[in-house]
């Protein structure tokens, strides 16, 4: 392995992002609430058939016990209890299947589209019940959240028609994000649509490093990617901005060296405008101070004289009225408040001296301060803080080169760390996909394309110019999922060649392989049986409900092959009543799966013959 980066090595900055959302996990979502009572809200449980399999005959894992909803576009009130192994959801096209799954999508925490609300209903309410017995990740997660739990979790979500929506986890309130991280290990969403994730080449590295448990090592790499493509960022801008950093220190050096040659204070320009004031009107604020003087104690009828008198007065008075010793009282006070009065203004008087120097002084200090405020200001405080930012300013614009030449060896060292991790990535990659390929054309040759070959085809990046090696956050290698149907054929990109049938099975093949390790409990397949019939049907029946052994699995499906073969069976109807329409849903006991499995096969009349056929594939199902 080589320990340094390659001469001329290139880091792409664009960074493949979708990956993540589409691979292996394109269904999951997250989310949910609902207010006390739901359940008695929302009609009739519908409970599994009685004649349930012996105990070890399914799959022992349940998680999803429980899906109650209200007021959810044709569903007014419905509840159903799900049990473990292999259930398959069927009906008219229209019926409302895919409106059970959306609620599930918003149960947990999918967006919720405002036409999902029931005509005429203020809410919707949406509640999934899990076991979480086999998912110690989420009860652990759940002490973490606060949320208490006793081996079982309740998400509840309702919609208001006013566009609010209140998200709850066993009665507690949970923010979405948080939601999400649970859901992931909850229900996995599989669409017909996400076969068409296959079609796009950038999905495939995920499939492959889920598999090769190499997304660690990824991280690893999108971290080394990222530090090396902000260093080298940021190695450009300094180089870029080297002039323009040279002329702002020239500007820095001279506003620094203008302000600190004003040696302006805080609060200066306003106590220079106060003495201003009071020099300027000295000759008035002396005749004041003068006239107050004569007023309290140096002239005919003086304050100080009158009180003084007035004491004498009240005080001769008393000692004829004793009443009149509280009015006696109330004079002293009054006389030393006025001799302190007297005293204040005598020695402010002795300050006041006309001083022409000092006025013009001032002034010249005042046109300093306020050419300054106006170059840096409008306000002292802003000037000073606009100093000490040019200060620091230009303490980094000094140690801009050091930085330059710092960045240099980081970047060097960084550079070296990415190749060698990208290196280790590409290498893991390589093993993971030959065993990769080993299983899924095992899985293939089990869905009826015994003759297929698939090779997952693994090159190096070529940057925009051609050259190599080009390094993403996604690591250095350009994965891509190669098929050959026919015997002879060699193979190339499923985009090329992959009809919606082998798309399919190829997906399912993958999801199939991953499972094996995947941590989620329940699998939910809607509608994936597009362009597939007759055997390859029945053999993409029976790898759902191999499925079952280690998962929980719902499939919404229209062909009896599959159907046949669901360890429980929901029928979904749609009925009108009064000028409404309402989705039910029941489950079907033994008799009345052969019936349905009879209207797959034949269409509206159910013949003889189709039923003796749908009993044929219900006995073979078992």
């Amino acid at each position: 392995m080589a320990s340094a980066p390659p001469a001329g090595f290139i880091v792409e900055e664009t960074v493949v992002e979708e990956v993540a959302r589409v691979a292996p996990r394109s269904g999951h979502v997250g989310h949910g609430r609902q207010p006390p009572g739901l359940t008695a809200g929302c009609g009739n449980i519908l409970r599994a058939p009685s004649a349930k399999p012996t105990p070890g005959a399914l799959g022992d894992l349940l998680v999803l016990t429980r899906l109650s909803i209200a007021n959810l576009a044709t569903i007014e009130s419905l509840t159903l209890e799900l049990g473990p192994g292999f259930t398959v959801f069927t009906g008219e096209t229209g019926a409302g299947k895919s409106i059970l799954i959306d609620a599930i999508r918003l149960a947990l925490g999918a967006k919720a589209a405002p036409a999902l609300l029931r005509t005429g209903a203020t809410h919707t309410i949406v509640e999934a019940e899990f076991d979480l017995k086999k998912l110690p990740a989420v009860r652990r997660r759940l002490d973490e959240l606060g949320v208490p739990s006793t081996g079982g979790l309740v998400l509840r979500r309702v919609l208001q028609d006013n566009g609010r929506n209140r998200v709850l986890a066993n009665d507690c309130l949970i923010s979405v994000t948080n939601l999400n991280g649970l859901a992931e290990h909850l229900v996995d969403i599989h669409g017909q649509h996400d076969n068409q994730i296959l079609l796009q080449t950038q999905s495939h590295v995920q499939f492959l490093d889920t598999f090769g448990n190499l997304l660690s090592l990824r991280g690893e790499v999108a971290a080394l990617h990222g530090q090396y493509t902000g260093l080298a960022r940021k190695r450009r801008e300094l180089n870029e901005k080297a002039a323009a950093r040279r002329k702002r220190r020239e500007e820095l050096i001279a506003s620094i060296t203008k302000i600190e040659a004003a040696t302006i204070t805080p609060g200066e320009d306003q106590a220079v405008h106060s003495e201003l004031a009071v020099l300027n009107h000295v000759e008035q604020l002396i005749e004041t101070a003068e006239a107050v003087r004569e007023s309290m104690n140096e002239g005919e009828g003086a304050v100080l004289t009158r009180l003084g008198e007035i004491e004498q007065w009240l005080t001769r008075a008393a000692k004829l009225d004793p009443e009149i010793t509280v009015m006696k009282e109330q004079v002293a006070p009054l006389r030393f408040q006025a001799e302190d009065l007297y005293r204040a203004v005598e020695s402010y008087r002795a300050k006041l001296e006309p001083d022409p120097n000092r006025v013009e002084t001032l002034n010249e200090r005042l046109a300093v301060i306020e050419k300054i405020k106006r170059r840096y200001g409008p306000g002292i405080e802003d000037v000073l803080n606009f100093l000490e930012t040019s200060r620091e300013d230009l303490a980094k614009l000094e140690e801009a080169d050091e930085s330059l030449d710092s960045l240099g060896r980081e970047l060097e060292s960084v550079a070296g760390s990415l190749h060698r991790s990208v290196q280790q990535l590409s290498a893991q990659r390589r093993k993971a996909a030959t065993r990769l390929d080993r299983e899924i054309l095992g899985q293939l040759n089990e869905l009826g394309m015994d003759r297929a070959a698939f090779e997952t085809s693994i090159q190096p990046i070529r940057s925009a110019t051609g050259k190599t090696p080009a390094y993403t956050a996604m690591g250095g290698d350009d994965v891509e999922f190669l098929l050959s149907s026919n015997p002879g054929q060699a193979v190339r990109p499923l985009a090329n060649i992959a009809s919606g049938g082998e798309l399919s099975r190829i997906m399912l093949a993958l999801k199939s392989v991953l499972t094996k390790s995947d941590p989620t409990g329940t699998l939910i397949f809607d509608e994936v049986d597009q362009g597939i019939s007759g055997g390859a049907a029945e053999v993409v029946g029976s790898k759902l409900r191999a499925l079952g052994d280690s998962h929980q699995v719902l499939c919404v499906t229209h062909l009896p092959q599959i159907a046949a073969l669901g360890d429980h069976h929901m029928l979904v109807t749609k009925e009108m009543d009064r000028q409404q329409t309402y989705t039910r849903a029941k489950p079907l006991d033994t008799e009345s799966k052969v019936r349905e499995v009879a209207r797959l096969l034949s269409g509206i009349e159910v013949s003889g013959h189709s039923l003796r056929s749908a009993e044929e594939m219900v006995e073979r199902g078992r």
